[in-house]
């Protein structure tokens, strides 16, 4: 590929991202990580693999840190290098240059560990669904579904959900940011079904043994209770918690080929490179998730 049509794409990137809605600072700094790259490999970018990806990586590594002037990069910093590279590639893969996106599996650090979110593959929360009672099919609604947050899912109120609409109302998100959520006609009907069996003066969607809200550590135990029943890693059902469903639906809406604003919107969150997170997962994640698609 000619430098002219190098230096043209890597416009275009940037201009991408801006229209994504990222900051025109964000989008410079993405832009320039990617150049870095590119000019580290000396590869046209439609022949690099992930062997070069690792080499990179390893390069990262034992790179002083060029802006506190001493000590070498943080786990996070070489990840949000990686980041930019997984996002470019995305934006090649939309823009139709190449019918791959290029797959990241690369040793981490601790700090890069943290960021790794434990997801459940659309196999396994189709067989939650298929051991729920109603009660535990509209928690995985919510949870899944609508990708709600712990906060979220514990604050729902039986008044925040409009069953004519197909809508459920989130009125205080994350910084008291509004937004609507849309829901199917197969959640519509099990809400229906749930509020006719809980005829209560709670204003709570859902309510303990108790007859009170419930709370983010019943949630998890039911969740995780669920999770033996169909047989998971007993050292993986300890990383799985119920915000993990926020993280399965996110992971699983990308997979599919969703936009990621769209993905954004659906999440509530403020800035696309919160969203951009999910976009970053590793191989052993994501076969299943291809296969199962």
């Amino acid at each position: 590929m000619k430098s002219g049509e190098i230096e043209n794409t890597l416009k275009q990137f940037y201009d991408y991202l801006v229209i994504k809605g990222y900051q025109e600072e964000t989008s410079r700094n993405r832009y320039l990580n990617v150049c870095h790259f590119l000019g580290f490999i000396q590869k046209d970018f439609l022949a690099i693999t992930e062997s070069d990806v690792k080499q990179y990586y390893v390069y990262l590594q034992h790179r002083p840190n060029k802006i506190k002037g001493t000590g070498l990069l943080k786990g996070s910093s070489i990840q949000h290098h990686l980041r930019c590279i997984a996002l470019f590639y995305l934006f090649l893969f939309e823009l139709k240059k190449t019918n791959y996106l290029l797959q990241l599996d690369l040793p981490k650090s601790k700090a890069v560990d943290d960021f790794v979110r434990e997801i459940l593959s659309q196999r396994e929360v189709q067989q939650l669904y298929q051991i729920a009672t109603l009660k535990e099919r509209v928690i995985l609604h919510l949870s899944y579904g609508c990708g709600l947050r712990v906060s979220e899912l514990v604050a729902v109120n039986k008044a925040d959900v409009y069953l004519k609409e197909n809508l459920l109302l989130v009125p205080k998100g994350k910084n008291n940011k509004r937004r609507i959520i849309p829901f199917t006609a197969k959640m519509q009907a099990d809400f229906i079904h749930y509020l006719a069996q809980e005829p209560t003066a709670e204003p709570a969607l859902i309510v303990n043994t108790k007859g009170r809200r419930m709370q983010e550590w019943t949630y998890n135990q039911l969740l995780k209770r669920l999770l033996k029943t169909i047989n998971i890693d007993a050292e993986r059902i300890q990383k799985i918690s119920v915000h993990s469903l926020r993280h399965s639906i996110a992971t699983h809406l990308l997979a599919q080929g969703m936009e990621l604003e769209q993905v954004r919107d659906f999440l509530g969150h403020d800035q696309l490179k919160t969203t951009e997170i999910y976009t970053h997962i590793d191989s052993t994640q994501l076969k299943p998730l291809q296969d199962e698609s």
